[in-house]
C-alpha cells in the first residue's frame, strides 16, 4: 500500500459519509433540560460527532468543555439499553451463558465446602474437649453385676488399679478399655472376669469376678487347674485333690500357661445334628455343670468324660457311671438320673449300689428307657435252719440269685471267717 492509499483512507475515515445518519438527540437535550455539569457529546471539528471507527480525542486543558482545566475524561454513565439512544460497544464481549448444569455443580461444591467445614469444626471441638476436659479423676472395682464391694478373691483393689497403669490426670480416652481388659486377665490367673470400662466425667471402672479352681485336666505330663470358665489357674506335677477331673481334647498348639483361657476340641461334622451343629464344647459343659448343680448331685461328680461328644458321661461318687449320650435333651437326662441316683421316690438306686446307669436312650413319646448294669451281684443271705422234717419245704425258696435272675443252681454254704493270726 502506498503513500496517497494511506493517506486516502484516512481522509475517508476524517471526512463523515454523506449516507451515514447523525446519532439521534435525546428527548432532555432537545428540550433544553440537560443537567449543568453533564459532559457535552464530543464532535468532530465539523461539528459532528466522531464515527464508531474514529477515536474520541481528549479535550485540551483548559478548554471550556472541561471542569477545572482536568485533561482526563471523566467517565461516562452506564447507558440504559431501553434507551433509543443506545449504541451497543462493538468492542464488548457479550456475556458467557451460564447453563444449568453449571450452576447445579457450584451449589454442589458450595454444599460439599460448607460440610468439610462443619466436619472439621467439630472434629476439633471433640479433639479439645478429649484433651482438655475429660480427665481420669476417680477408680472403682465392682462385682460383675455391678453390686459392691467388690469380691476380688485373692487380689486386692489396690493391687488390680495398680496393674492398670493408668493414672489420674490422664485422659479418659488415652487408652483402649478393651485391651486393659486382656491385660488384667492375663497377668491375674485367679479372676475369671475382668472388665474395664470408662464411665463420664472421668471415672475408670473395673468390674472383676473370682476365679475357683474347679477342674483338673492332665496334658503334657502336667496337671492343669482349670476354673468354671476353663480358665488355667495353676499348672502341678501332681494330680491335685477335691477337683472333678475333666478328659477332654483341646486343640493343637493351644496355650496352657495360667492366665490364658482353653477351648476345648469341636465336635466332628458326621456326629452333630441339627439340634447340636450349633453347640460348642464349652457351652455344653456349662450346660452339664448347670444341671448338676440345679439338681443336687453336682459336690458327688468326680469325672467328666468329653472326649467322645457323642458319648457324654460323668462319675458320681466314684461308684455310678452315668451314660448321657448326645448333647440333645440334657436337662431331662440329667434331672432323670439324678432322681434314681437320689432314690427320690423310693424306686432308684441304693447307697451301696455300683455300676452303669444308660440314660441316653429316648424313645418316640419322648420318655427315657434307663438301664443300670451292675459290676457286683447281691450276695446271697444264708439259709434259715429247720426242723428235719421240714427240709424240703425250707429248699423251696432258695432258687433265687444276686442278680434276681432264673438259675436253679444250689445256693453254695457260705465259708466260716478265718481267725486272725497272733
Amino acid at each position: 500500500m502506498d503513500r496517497n492509499q494511506r493517506s486516502r483512507r484516512q481522509k475517508a475515515a476524517a471526512t463523515p459519509s454523506a449516507n451515514r445518519r447523525p446519532a439521534p438527540r435525546s428527548m432532555k437535550s432537545r428540550l433544553g433540560l440537560t443537567k449543568k455539569g453533564q459532559p457535552s457529546r464530543q464532535t468532530t471539528p465539523s461539528g459532528k460527532q466522531p464515527s464508531a471507527g474514529q477515536p474520541r480525542t481528549a479535550t485540551p486543558q483548559g478548554t471550556p468543555g472541561t471542569r477545572g482545566g482536568n485533561s482526563t475524561r471523566r467517565p461516562q454513565p452506564q447507558q440504559n439499553p431501553q434507551k433509543a439512544a443506545y449504541r451497543p460497544n462493538p468492542n464488548r464481549r457479550p456475556p458467557r451463558r451460564v447453563t444449568h448444569a453449571e450452576q447445579l455443580r457450584r451449589r454442589r461444591r458450595r454444599a460439599i465446602l460448607g460440610m468439610l467445614l462443619v466436619m472439621v469444626a467439630l472434629i476439633g471441638g471433640i479433639i479439645l474437649s478429649v484433651n482438655l476436659l475429660f480427665k481420669v479423676t476417680d477408680f472403682r472395682v465392682e462385682n460383675a453385676d455391678g453390686s459392691t464391694p467388690a469380691n476380688t478373691g485373692v487380689y486386692t483393689e489396690e493391687q488390680i488399679i495398680e496393674l492398670l497403669g493408668i493414672s489420674e490426670g490422664d485422659s479418659l480416652f488415652s487408652f483402649s478399655p478393651k485391651e486393659k481388659s486382656q491385660f488384667l486377665l492375663g497377668n491375674l490367673p485367679y479372676l475369671d472376669v475382668a472388665d474395664v470400662g470408662i464411665q463420664m466425667p472421668g471415672t475408670v471402672v473395673v468390674k472383676v469376678q473370682p476365679a475357683s479352681e474347679r477342674f483338673m485336666m492332665e496334658y503334657g505330663g502336667q496337671w492343669l487347674v482349670l476354673s468354671d470358665h476353663l480358665k488355667v489357674l495353676r499348672t502341678s506335677e501332681s494330680q491335685p485333690d477335691s477337683l472333678i477331673w475333666l478328659e477332654a481334647d483341646i486343640p493343637q498348639g493351644q496355650a496352657t500357661t495360667p492366665g490364658s483361657f482353653l477351648a476345648l476340641q469341636a465336635q466332628e461334622e458326621e456326629q452333630a445334628t441339627a439340634e447340636t451343629s450349633h453347640i460348642t464344647a464349652e457351652d455344653t459343659l456349662d450346660q452339664i455343670m448347670t444341671e448338676l448343680d440345679a439338681n443336687g448331685i453336682l459336690d458327688g461328680i468326680s469325672v467328666i468324660d468329653m472326649t467322645d461328644l457323642s458319648e457324654l458321661n460323668f462319675l458320681y461318687q466314684g461308684r455310678i457311671s452315668v451314660t448321657l449320650g448326645t448333647a440333645n435333651n440334657l436337662d431331662y437326662k440329667i434331672r432323670f438320673a439324678a432322681t434314681l441316683i437320689l432314690d427320690v421316690d423310693g424306686t432308684g438306686l441304693t447307697a451301696s449300689d455300683r455300676g452303669t446307669l444308660d440314660v441316653s436312650r429316648q424313645l418316640e413319646d419322648g420318655n427315657i428307657e434307663a438301664t443300670f448294669n451292675s459290676d457286683t451281684s447281691t450276695p446271697t443271705p444264708a439259709p434259715t435252719p429247720t426242723p428235719e422234717g421240714d427240709a424240703g419245704a425250707a429248699g423251696d425258696g432258695n432258687n433265687e440269685t444276686g442278680d434276681g435272675g432264673d438259675s436253679t443252681e444250689p445256693t453254695p454254704e457260705p465259708e466260716p471267717t478265718p481267725a486272725p493270726e497272733t
